[in-house]
């Protein structure tokens, strides 16, 4: 069985297992984010759409990025990503680890599928907002919210990550990349 198979598996046991109140996922290595991306992006957010699904069942939420900065792997000028949550008419599904997107956000995203339509790499462990700190320096923040709990496979808490000045960020998935995938870079 395909490793992100089982890893996909292994985190709807583990979410049907905990109390609703939170979402639980298993935790990827800053590796495995990489390897299981066709890109890694930085860009901005230019409009946020939800709606049903086709089955009427789901609402969910589609972001059209504009990509400032390829940082690894192969990205078109504009990324179109679709996840699980959002408001339509009044009804509101909050997806917890989920990415969720506004209009201007600054973001760096794993990106699986940069064609068409794609989506983000672990879910919110694929996603960090970008802002100044107080000194001005960019910072990466991981979008990772209350009620989400990382595990590893063998059922271990996994911390959240923690915020990174952007460039040091950046260069620590380029050299994850050149790692993972040296002849794409």
């Amino acid at each position: 069985m395909k490793r992100s198979v089982w890893i996909g598996l292994s985190a709807l046991a583990l979410a049907v297992a905990i109390p609703a109140a939170a979402s639980t996922f298993v935790a990827l290595t800053p590796g495995e984010l990489v390897a299981q991306s066709d890109a890694i992006v930085q860009g901005r957010v230019l409009k946020v759409s939800s709606f049903w699904s086709p089955s009427g069942r789901l609402i969910v939420s589609e972001a059209m990025i504009q990509v400032e900065e390829t940082i690894a792997g192969r990205a078109p000028s504009v990324v179109v990503l679709r996840t699980a949550g959002g408001t339509v008419g009044g009804y509101t599904v909050e997806a917890h680890g989920f990415p969720k997107f506004a209009v201007n956000d600054r973001l760096v995203l794993f990106v699986q599928g940069a064609s068409d339509l794609a989506k983000v790499t672990g879910y919110q462990q694929g996603q960090y907002r970008i802002v100044r700190d107080k000194g001005g320096v960019e910072m990466a923040i991981p979008t990772l919210g209350q009620g989400v709990r990382l595990l590893r496979p063998d059922g271990r808490a996994v911390e959240l990550p923690k915020a990174l000045p952007l460039a040091d960020f950046k260069a620590g998935i380029r050299a994850e990349a050149l790692r993972n995938r040296p002849f794409e870079n």
